[in-house]
């Protein structure tokens, strides 16, 4: 190979390398905000269902996803005027296994109620003592929904993950407090569709709410808006600050969570604080990547505004020193434009209204004629 192709082969790696090494460090370093996406959950006999005609309890089923083949969930669900409440007695879950089992990001299950129009309310926390659930009771404003259980990291989540393990199926028919099936798909949105999958692995003797508390102000602190430590800025607005407020809450209960466990592994204390630290971490985890607020919003606003207010500089902006002005053009000397008709000067000239525009000389003419017709007539008689 000739030496100058060498080298130009050469330079072309480097400049390949060069320019994904900066790629690489502008992904790192530019927010990562997340869009709302749609989750479809495409399960054989998924229902929803309403009940707001029900004048007693009814008994619902759901079934496991291919994530949870063997899990099933057997509750009552009951109308009440203005809400509906759901009941999970001792034994009406089973099968279903720890979460880390699903991905290392994945310490819990929580019950949703998801709308017909894929709104999911986050209704409770499946918590388990040792392998067994614990019984659950809880309302829901809605009347017309279907149910789902997703695994999360944390139990305060504002928004469901992909990861569906039970869903609500057809009901058998019981007679006349059988909920009233409605057509339709079941989905949901979410801003939480991006998850560690990877098989977690045996965890240790650490209370599953410690372990919930650290998992979320990981999440959070590596979430949309925190990721790109707005505050080196300076100049945050309302709820930039209350995004970073409510993030330093969460590391501080979770350090106070972290003294009492060390302290005393038992000690009350240590849910105690974890559980506030993980609500503090997801309330700023929501505000960074737009789950709830309008954050995002504004900011994207306020760069529209800060582009829009250059561009309109750029386009006032004298023109740069450093171009040399334009050679003066002696006096008397005419420039030849081919192909182009010569420039005439138009000098403007006084062009006189016409009479129809101008009422006083009308006035003026008639009052003359009528002058002139008097003195004849006077002198002729």
């Amino acid at each position: 190979m000739a030496l100058s192709e060498r080298c130009r082969l050469n330079s072309l790696v480097v400049v390949l390398a060069c320019a994904a090494v900066c790629h690489a460090d502008a992904q790192t370093s530019a927010p990562q905000t997340v869009q709302l996406r749609v989750i479809e959950v495409h399960e054989p006999d998924g229902q929803i269902l309403s009940y707001r005609h029900l004048a007693g309890s009814t008994d619902i089923r759901m079934r496991g996803t291919r994530l949870a083949p063997k899990a099933e969930v057997r509750l009552k669900i009951g109308s009440r005027p203005g809400f509906v409440e759901l009941d999970i007695n001792r034994g009406g879950i089973t099968g279903l296994e720890p979460a880390h089992r699903l991905g290392k990001d994945f310490l819990t299950y929580v019950l949703w109620a998801v709308s017909v129009d894929g709104k999911a309310s986050n209704l409770d926390e499946l918590t388990f003592e040792g392998e067994r659930p614990v019984p659950v009771n809880l309302t829901t404003p809605y009347q017309t929904f279907w149910l789902m259980v997703t695994a999360e990291p944390n139990y305060a989540v504002v928004d469901p993950s992909a990861q569906v393990v039970l869903y609500s199926v057809k009901q058998a028919s019981s007679g006349e407090s059988d909920a009233l099936p409605i057509k339709g798909d079941l989905f949901f949105f979410t801003h939480y569709a991006a998850y560690e999958t990877d098989q977690g692995g045996a965890l240790d003797a650490i209370p599953n709410q410690l372990l919930q508390a650290r998992k979320a102000v990981e999440l959070a602190s590596k979430s949309g808006l925190l990721a790109a430590d707005a505050a080196a800025n300076g100049r945050l607005s309302k709820e930039e600050a209350y995004t970073h407020e409510a993030l330093r809450q969460a590391e501080a209960f979770l350090a106070r969570s972290e003294a009492a466990f060390k302290k005393n592994p038992r000690d009350q204390a240590v849910a105690q604080f974890a559980r506030t630290s993980a609500q503090s971490a997801e309330n700023a985890r929501a505000l960074a990547m737009g789950a709830v607020g309008g954050l995002i919003v504004r900011q994207l606003e306020h760069e529209l505004a800060q582009a829009r207010h250059e561009l309109a500089a750029l386009k006032t902006a004298k023109p740069h020193v450093d171009q040399p002005a334009p050679a003066a053009i002696p006096m008397n000397v005419v420039v030849p434009m081919p192909d182009v008709a010569p420039a005439v000067a138009v000098v403007p000239q006084y062009v006189a209204p016409p009479l129809v525009k101008q009422p006083a000389l009308w006035f003026a003419v008639t009052g003359w004629a009528v002058a002139i017709v008097l003195l004849f007539r006077r002198r002729s008689i």
